[in-house]
């Protein structure tokens, strides 16, 4: 493993290297990564990981050029380029973008997801090169559209994101990665969605078959706050979607929302977990995939409910459709109630193509093909119908109708 090596040789390139008290965190930090923290059996966070990828990790990282990349549009929508994890610092009525550097060195420490043994959140504290902070003012109502660009092959980012919705905002939040590269993309949200305040995040994701997305997010949710997550994975690519909630006060609500469509030898790696803290909060974590050839996929949803969280209501389901008998997908819903006054369940259906479906529709003059394609397109059309952004239901439908082109 030069993981080690590769830390040593690289640290002054690195965010907050030249304080103390970050370089002993990296230090504990790098104490984990030992040959048993490495292998797969011990640890469920690298299961589907390329090891040689990681294990022979070659640092790489590159500033991008000054650029012009924080947008407000006419439509008083803003489109932000994060080019390589950065961007121009940009601030107006409604917002903020920061580039994180040198002075905001606490950023660093802002890490729910620090003491959960996740290999990979533990790489991002360790070579964290970029990332950007995001303040939503009180009471605005706005749109933002994220583009995580990565310049070139061979790069390595770590990035870290720091997304705060002030009291009573609402925000559409879209996240888009497109990258058709050989690089490794390692990014970690952290979401603050405060009092009253409705985060509405869309995340799409279509990278080229050599590009390693791994990205993982934690929101915390306030007093009557709403956290809406829609995760669409188009990718040829490897992903790893781990996205974490916590309910911290009343009335609030979560969902975590995800659809994967993948072929070849491809794999989709996901995972959400709700934390109940507070009374009457609701949780949604629903994942979709459709799977062929020899791509594999796991899904593991995790729900828990505090002591004092009574009147918690959390649902939990699953869903996939295998095309071929060489598909697979794993599906662990695991639920931890210390409430008595509580609504939760959890379900998990998975199989092929039902052939009654196919031989209703061909017997109506439909061919196998489109009857497929149509079984298919409903399994995703209500989610479809329910996004009111015409401009994310296009993306979308495009990338659904290109997948299933080159499965059929």
């Amino acid at each position: 493993m030069y993981i080690d090596k590769e830390y040593l040789e690289n640290y002054k390139n690195l965010l907050f290297s030249d304080f103390e008290e970050v370089r002993e965190e990296r230090d504990n930090v790098l104490k984990k990564f030992v040959p048993i923290y490495f292998d797969k059996k011990n640890n469920e966070s690298i299961k589907n990981v390329d090891n040689n990828k990681l294990a022979n990790l070659n640092y790489n990282y590159k500033k991008p050029a000054d650029v012009d990349s924080a947008i407000k549009n006419s439509n008083n929508s803003y489109t932000i380029k994060l080019f390589n994890g950065k961007c121009d610092n940009y601030k107006d009525e409604n917002l903020e973008i920061k580039n994180i550097d040198s002075n905001d060195s606490k950023f660093f420490f802002n890490n729910k997801l620090a003491n959960t043994s996740d290999f990979l959140i533990d790489l991002n504290s360790l070579f964290l090169n970029c990332g950007v902070k995001i303040i939503v003012n009180k009471n605005k109502n706005i749109d933002i559209k994220i583009l995580n660009i990565v310049l070139e092959d061979g790069l390595t980012i770590f990035q870290k994101n720091l997304i705060i919705c002030e009291e009573g905002s609402k925000v559409n939040l879209v996240e888009e990665y497109n990258n058709q590269n050989s690089s490794i993309h390692n990014i970690y949200n952290v979401f603050e969605v405060k009092k009253k305040s409705v985060l509405n995040q869309f995340v799409i994701q279509n990278n080229s078959k050599n590009h390693e997305l791994y990205l993982s997010s934690y929101a915390s949710c306030m007093k009557s706050s709403e956290y809406d997550q829609k995760v669409y994975n188009f990718s040829n690519g490897y992903v790893r979607n781990y996205h974490y909630s916590e309910l911290v006060e009343e009335n609030s609500t979560v969902s975590h929302i995800g659809f994967f469509f993948i072929n070849s030898d491809n794999i989709s790696d996901n995972k959400t977990y709700v934390r109940h803290l507070a009374a009457n909060c609701q949780s949604n974590q629903i994942y979709k995939g459709v799977l062929t050839d020899k791509s594999k996929a796991n899904y593991f949803s995790n729900t828990y409910v505090d002591k004092i969280a009574q009147k918690t209501e959390g649902y939990q389901l699953s869903k996939g459709i295998l095309l071929s008998k060489d598909s697979t997908y794993f599906s662990k819903p695991e639920l931890r109630i210390f409430a008595d006054d509580v609504k939760c369940s959890h379900g998990s259906t998975i199989g092929p193509v039902d052939e009654n479906a196919i031989f209703y529709l061909r017997s109506r003059g439909i061919s196998k093909n489109t009857a497929i394609k149509m079984i298919i397109s409903s399994f995703i059309n209500d989610d479809l119908e329910n996004i009111s952004n015409e401009q994310i239901k296009s993306i979308v439908t495009k990338n659904l109708n290109e997948f299933l082109d080159n499965i059929v």
